[in-house]
C-alpha cells in the first residue's frame, strides 16, 4: 500500500492524517475566529508534498474534524443571530 494514500485490493481506503492543526483555540466555540492564526503542520513524511507549492496563491485543505462528540444541523454562522440559519455544512 502506498503510505499516503492506502488502498486495499477491494478499493477500501484508509484515512491517515498528513499532519494536524496547531490552535490557541483549545474549546469549542461559534464566531470570534477571524483574528485567530493558526498553523498547518504536516508529518515529516509529507514534506516533500509541498515542493512548488509557493508557486499557487491558494490552496484547498480537505480536514477531519475529529475531535467533535456531537453536533448540530445548523447554525447561525459565526453565532450571529441577524444571519438566517444554515446547514452546518454550508458554514464552513
Amino acid at each position: 500500500m502506498h503510505p499516503i494514500f492506502p488502498m486495499d485490493n477491494e478499493g477500501n481506503i484508509k484515512i491517515k492524517p498528513l499532519g494536524y492543526v496547531k490552535s490557541p483555540v483549545k474549546k469549542p466555540r461559534v464566531g470570534g475566529l477571524t483574528e485567530i492564526e493558526t498553523e498547518i503542520a504536516l508529518n515529516d513524511d509529507c514534506a516533500n508534498c509541498l515542493d512548488g507549492i509557493e508557486d499557487f496563491s491558494h490552496i484547498l485543505v480537505v480536514y477531519w474534524l475529529d475531535q467533535i462528540k456531537s453536533y448540530r444541523e445548523s447554525c447561525h454562522p459565526q453565532g450571529r443571530e441577524d444571519v438566517p440559519l444554515l446547514g452546518m455544512l454550508a458554514t464552513r
